[in-house]
């Protein structure tokens, strides 16, 4: 897991010389390789199959908030495409052009889609323009950039190499469609014909599973270790089922007394209604010591439990009235003296409940309160200076506080960086933000290299 304080960094300068042309080559092979299988139509077809005006002969399915979670403008990381969805799951569909009008192509493009459960239930038709469309970089292009700029390429080459790596455009159509209601895992089957081209093109159909609770609670736990890999980024293709399993695994694991996992589960809980009901529909097939454990993370998590669970006795749901509700991480202390020393203690557990945040929901405005810490810079210096001191509490005072704070935001948010592409993608919109005050949008394009931001 991330953790401020535990972060990985980038130090090592980048100077081996690319060409354009084997750039262009290795991105799109990138591309074409990060598509889940179910979605490719297979690199043969892609090969005998020529696009048509651009158009790569493949279906996309994503997660439906996917354009409304990333920046306003500019090359962003592919989306997460999905291998399976939950009942009451609404989707997005994407569409691949590449080539130099790809734009044009994808801006006047149409959709009809089908959606058929298997086997035999009715098709849903739908005509669609697309609600967004935009440039998508190649897998690690992030990393190999930010490698160069550490290296001392010039802006100028890595300008280029940049627009190299954004060989591809996505066009993302929402659909009016929700997957069904289901008891079992269902294969769905999804078929779109393009209109709005020079050539009308109809697409390779996709299955994917509707998969319940049930079915994936079925499946073997993770293990913490495996729980600690996975919750480093935000999980947009995370599953309600798939939820409940990593609660399952974090709560027979002892692993909820962690401020990143139980503010995971509270914010989650919280704040998705699918996945909100879901847990509550699975409550009375939960194990007895797993079933206490939800009760305190949707209590933690602001919910009202006497309205949730009606079928529950008072006794059961009042060990849990005492239980405050997670207070919002994005409240970061401003640190003005005088300043309160536990504040101070217990400022890397609210970053990391902040972080948490982030990786439930994916919202910006977490991110943002973490990387405004970054206006702490010239603070940084009393900090190191109180720090060989050993200034103590004694000595602790606001300047100081900032510039700890400072610190550790840089440790994480460059740790996340290269673990999570959608991080990533927003720091790269805000150091490029005129609107961005300019000591924060220096410190962004400093992560790399900064000293004070190395694991000590």
């Amino acid at each position: 897991m991330n953790r401020p304080g535990a972060t990985a960094h980038l130090n090592r300068p980048f100077t081996t010389a690319w060409s354009l042309a084997r750039t262009r080559q290795v991105c799109r092979l990138a591309l074409l390789l990060s598509l889940p299988r179910l979605a490719r139509a297979d690199v043969q077809t892609v090969a005998n199959h020529p696009a048509a005006d651009g158009i790569q002969p493949y279906l996309l399915v994503l997660p439906a908030d996917w354009a409304t979670r990333i920046p306003p403008s500019g090359p962003v990381n592919a989306p997460v495409f999905l291998s399976s969805i939950a009942p009451g799951q609404r989707i997005a569909l994407g569409i691949v052009a590449e080539g130099p009008d790809r734009d044009r192509i994808l801006d006047g493009v149409s959709a009809a889609a089908r959606f058929t459960s298997m086997p035999g239930a009715p098709a849903h038709a739908r005509d669609l323009k697309p609600v967004a469309v935009r440039r998508i970089k190649a897998e690690g292009a992030d990393f190999a950039l930010m490698a160069m700029k550490a290296g001392g390429v010039s802006e100028a080459d890595r300008a280029k190499i940049e627009a190299a790596t954004t060989l591809t455009t996505l066009a993302v159509f929402a659909p009016d469609w929700t997957a069904p209601a289901v008891s079992q895992s269902t294969d769905i089957e999804i078929h779109a014909d393009l209109s709005g081209t020079a050539v009308p093109v109809t697409l390779p159909p996709v299955h994917l599973p509707v998969r319940p609770v049930p079915d994936w609670l079925s499946q073997p736990l993770p293990t913490a270790d495996e729980l600690g890999k996975r919750i480093n980024r935000y999980q947009e293709d995370m599953a309600p089922g798939q939820l409940l399993a990593w609660f399952t695994a974090a709560a027979k694991g002892d692993l909820l007394r962690a401020p990143p996992v139980y503010a995971y589960f509270a914010i989650t809980l919280g704040s998705n209604p699918l996945d909100r009901a879901a847990a509550v529909d699975a409550y009375p097939q939960l194990d007895p010591e797993v079933q206490p454990a939800l009760l305190h993370m949707l209590r933690l998590g602001g919910q009202d439990l006497p309205r949730l669970f009606p079928q529950l006795a008072a006794s059961t749901l009042e060990p849990f009235n005492s239980v405050r509700t997670l207070a919002d991480p994005r409240d970061l202390p401003p640190f003005q003296d005088p300043v309160e020393p536990q504040a101070v203690a217990q400022i890397g557990q609210t970053m990391d409940e902040c972080w948490a945040g982030w990786m439930a929901t994916g919202d910006p405005s977490y991110l943002r309160a973490l990387v405004d810490l970054l206006a702490g810079a010239p603070d940084y210096p009393a900090f190191t200076a109180w720090q060989a001191a050993r200034g103590g509490a004694k000595g602790l005072n606001a300047r100081v506080a900032r510039g700890l704070a400072y610190q550790i935001a840089g440790w994480s948010i460059g740790s996340f960086q290269h673990t999570d592409p959608l991080v990533a993608d927003w720091l790269n919109y805000w150091e490029n933000d005129s609107s961005v005050p300019l000591v924060i949008r220096q410190e962004i394009a400093s992560l790399p290299t900064n000293p004070a931001f190395r694991r000590k």
